[in-house]
């Protein structure tokens, strides 16, 4: 998209919502509220509006006032600015500041039997700081109960039409939990709506801000009393309150921990525990989380251990889902259903697409949270790739420089290239290259018989598959287990001993049994007549530049898309159940945030400047840091 055509699809995004979403009915002490659930087809019925009473549906709505802020920042438009001071911030900080005066905890209203909260949820009566998981006036249904017959909650609450006649499961009232989940969801709303309106000039503005940082401390202070220490709880009132102790509580940016993959992907690929499940990611939200928190433990310094972990992260937990569609390919921006389930068994899915064959057997739903969610993840990497160009060989060259390094090539891109490793290992000249899906060898030897063994660790340690081809016998392959492997491949007779050309699909693919997979900035070792060599895998950061790009700005034409086609954005397609006719008010903001971001990377500017973020902390900008002057809104 052009930045035209950027701005002008987040308006008719922003638009949607106003119109649908937001509850704007003078008096009721929702006003302001952004509906997580609006179904389209019952619009200006009583159950337009839906909430889930065990469901973080307070959330979308703080997700919404962040992308208002990231919208503002990017374009410079007051519409934005405007619907966040008017709308979502009065609500927000109503509740976050008057909890104990709004709810009580000495009335439950559930049906019986109902589980009660635990300490993490309960709200503790004259608490500030909670956020219900609903709250309301009988304007919206219950999800739970308009699917059956008991009309009482199904979770402590406060029911105001309890005892009374309720056939359409109305809620009014409110519940008695809230999540540490949907905690951090206020924290980067509170953080970014501060840091914006704290450059106010205005008496509304400061005024606002003001509300705010005590709507922080409180979010902060009533998560310690149910949990402890949530650092995007504690970030936003640190910044707000210029608190440098609570500051030091905040993970820094530079942590070396960074630096070590580990995320949904490789604990399904490489890190999984035999026979266990490995859900899939169905949001971003705990990427958002640690790079808001970690730049306001900075100052808005982007750190290189900061910028790889976001990168690779952005690059790697939507793979889980390609690596399901076997069948077909993956529009950009697209992902799983967060509420269905999914997952890895053994370093596989559990079921692929192409499984799913008979009448009703429907694949794997989409949905709009964590493909729209990884696309700002996308645009904050391509931010940072440029921020710091060579960053993605950097573990490599710093940590593991003696390795083979192995570079895993894109889909459609199986020849040999220049960039293929190359190693000579006794009497075998091998030359090593892989893809996210196969391990591809080829080269020479001067015997008549080839023995490559292939380790799914360093040093020869982990699951292997041994390769062996002869002239007679052909090519084949087994596990440690003995266990016979799909290979293809060919060898040939040369004057001077044998050449070959082998390829050994990964556990990944389907009906491939379990021995290892090519896992991004992952380390291999290969043996060959007594010698092992270290492999290091990863792709290029030219291809990771040119997938992140295809993810974020193809998919904001996709979503455009679907949202030309069917009118709205939806919760889910392909889920059934009602999900599909729900427009769902956290997929808007997200890809609102998404496009703000690509914005961002047409104008040359980068989200972590954007924000201002003051320093609370007196320490030295770290040695790797790129500091420059904050670069004033484009308005």
């Amino acid at each position: 998209m052009t930045a035209a055509e950027t701005r002008a699809f987040m308006k008719r995004l922003a638009r949607y919502v106003e119109v649908n979403h937001l509850k704007t009915e003078a008096g009721s002490d929702q006003r302001g509220m952004v509906y997580e659930y609006f179904q389209v087809a019952r619009k200006g019925q009583f159950d337009q509006w839906i909430q889930g009473e065990a469901l973080d549906t307070m959330h979308d709505g703080a997700w919404y006032a962040a992308a208002m802020v990231n919208a503002f920042r990017a374009t410079g438009d007051p519409y934005y600015k405007r619907f966040l001071a008017k709308w979502q911030l009065p609500f927000y900080c109503k509740m976050l500041n008057r909890s104990d005066e709004l709810f009580t905890s000495k009335r439950n209203d559930a049906r019986p039997g109902a589980a009660p909260w635990g300490k993490v949820w309960a709200f503790q009566e004259g608490e500030k700081g909670f956020i219900p998981y609903f709250w309301d006036d009988g304007a919206s249904v219950s999800l739970d109960r308009m699917r059956g017959t008991e009309r009482r909650g199904i979770r402590p609450c406060v029911d105001y039409l309890a005892g009374r006649p309720n056939p359409n499961g109305r809620l009014s009232g409110y519940s008695l939990g809230m999540s540490n989940h949907m905690a951090q969801d206020i924290g980067v709303m509170a953080q970014l709506a501060w840091l914006l309106l704290r450059e106010g000039d205005s008496p509304a503005d400061r005024k606002l801000a003001g509300e705010l940082a005590k709507a922080a401390r409180n979010l902060h202070q009533c998560r310690l009393r149910h949990h402890g220490t949530i650092p995007m709880c504690a970030a936003p009132a640190a910044l707000a309150a210029r608190d440098a102790e609570l500051m030091k509580r905040v993970p820094a940016a530079d942590d070396e921990r960074l630096w070590t993959p580990s995320n949904h992907y490789t604990r399904a690929l490489r890190d999984f525990k035999g026979g266990k499940r490995a859900p899939m990611p169905g949001f971003a939200d705990d990427q958002q989380y640690r790079y808001y928190y970690r730049i306001a433990r900075s100052a808005g310094r982007l750190t290189k251990a900061l910028a790889f972990k976001t990168i690779y992260d952005a690059y790697t937990e939507p793979m889980l889902y390609h690596y399901y569609c076997d069948d077909a390919p993956v529009p950009p921006g697209i992902n799983k259903f967060d509420l269905y389930g999914g997952g890895f068994v053994n370093g596989r899915p559990a079921d692929y697409r192409s499984d799913r064959k008979g009448p009703g057997d429907r694949p794997m739903p989409i949905g709009s949270r964590m493909g729209p969610q990884n696309m700002i993840c996308c645009g904050w990497a391509l931010q940072m790739l440029r921020a710091y160009p060579g960053i993605w060989e950097q573990r490599y060259k710093g940590r593991f420089a003696k390795d083979l390094r192995v570079y895993i090539r894109p889909p459609g891109t199986e020849k040999p290239s220049p960039r293929d490793a190359t190693a000579t290992i006794g009497d075998v000249s091998l030359r090593i290259a892989s893809t996210h899906h196969e391990l591809l060898l080829s080269g020479t030897s001067r015997a008549d018989r080839l023995a490559v063994e292939l380790f799914a660790g360093p040093d020869a340690t982990g699951p292997r598959a041994t390769i062996t081809a002869t002239h007679d016998k052909g090519i084949s392959a087994v596990n440690d287990k003995g266990e016979k492997l799909t290979v293809r491949g060919e060898i040939r007779m040369m004057n001077l001993g044998t050449a070959f050309d082998v390829v050994l699909p990964c556990t990944v693919v389907k009906a491939q049994r379990r021995w290892a997979n090519a896992v991004e900035h992952g380390r291999m070792s290969l043996r060959v007549a007594g010698q092992t060599r270290n492999v290091y895998l990863a792709s290029s950061e030219k291809n990771v530049q040119a997938w992140l790009t295809r993810e974020l700005a193809g998919g904001l034409r996709t979503w455009e898309a679907i949202f030309d086609e069917l009118g709205f954005i939806p919760t889910g397609i392909g889920r059934g159940g009602g999900w599909d006719g729900y427009s769902d008010s956290g997929g808007y903001a997200h890809l609102i945030s998404a496009a703000a971001q690509w914005l961002l990377i047409l104008q040359n500017r980068t989200d972590w400047q954007a924000h201002n973020i003051p320093a609370v902390l007196d320490a030295k900008p770290p040695p790797d840091g790129r500091h420059r002057r904050p670069a004033k809104s484009r308005q």
